[in-house]
């Protein structure tokens, strides 16, 4: 009886899977929510990117416009002050738009409908080896001027097959965090 659940359950889970990934889709999938974020984890060790209000976010954390030069200090603080940091680096429109583009260079539809200015600046916050790269993103996430914020190594983890596997056993990591707000 086990030995024909766990089969049963193989297929589902390689059929879904197989559908998942061959299945065209027109809406944007996780990972393409922080739009510059890397498909690949950086060779220096996982990062938490944390992305700042834009003038026109959406996001309700962004009411009130961008971040502020004060808001942006204080978030550059914060993350250097937590132990699990090991490093935080800036990255502006222009390089998250060139990364969107080599990340993405086999989508002509998503670039063509992409532009500079919908890619927000960052924080990429590198973690030490072991530490809890959750922790920092929803701590970073609690802060004011923060859009979003991605646990980069999760959010790869959770796009992979086993990523499949384990949201349809309701075992999937949460990996990004909207902001709190002002």
């Amino acid at each position: 009886m086990i030995r024909v659940a766990a089969v049963t359950l193989t297929v589902a889970v390689t059929v879904f899977g197989v559908v998942e990934l061959t299945a065209p889709s027109l809406e944007p999938q996780e990972s393409i929510v922080a739009m510059s974020q890397d498909s690949t984890v950086p060779s220096g060790g996982p990062e938490v990117s944390v992305f700042f209000c834009g003038d026109s976010d959406p996001r309700d954390s962004c009411v009130g416009g961008g971040i502020t030069t004060a808001e942006r200090q204080n978030l550059q603080l914060a993350l250097e002050a937590r132990p699990e940091v090991e490093s935080v680096s800036f990255e502006d429109q222009q390089q998250a738009w060139d990364n969107f583009r080599q990340a993405y260079k086999d989508k002509p539809l998503l670039l063509k409908s992409t532009a500079l200015t919908d890619m927000p600046e960052s924080f990429r916050a590198r973690i030490r080896a072991g530490a809890d790269r959750s922790a920092v993103a929803k701590a970073a996430s609690e802060l004011p001027g923060v859009s979003m914020s991605v646990d980069q190594v999760c959010s790869l983890d959770n796009a992979s097959f086993w990523g499949y596997v384990k949201r349809l056993l309701g075992r999937a990591e949460q990996c990004s965090f909207p902001g709190k707000g002002r």
